[in-house]
């Protein structure tokens, strides 16, 4: 059996697009508890301007490869990173 025929019988592109929200999906808690307790302590921002980097690069990735999976899923992901640095900057700069 070939690695098409395999890839085909488990459904390989439907696997690569779930796990790909579900890596979207697994960011979310972070921004969602920033906005819930307004507090950024204990997050290391660092950790997500390094994952902002990394899904770029991903979704550039995706974009010269022609994957819609990562150029989607990575775009998606480096937004929730984005979204949780400026959150992170804001509860330290501006404390309520």
């Amino acid at each position: 059996m070939t690695r098409e025929e395999v890839a085909a019988k488990i459904h390989w592109p439907f696997i690569v697009w779930a796990s790909g929200f579900a890596n979207v999906i697994a960011m979310m808690p972070q921004p969602i508890q920033l906005l819930r307790t307004r507090s950024a302590d204990g997050v290391a921002v660092e950790m997500f301007m390094l994952f902002f980097v990394i899904q770029i690069v991903f979704a550039l990735e995706g974009y010269f490869k022609k994957s819609k999976v990562l150029v989607v899923c990575m775009a998606l992901s480096a937004m929730l990173s984005a979204i949780t640095i400026a959150l992170v900057f804001y509860y330290r700069h501006f404390p309520s």
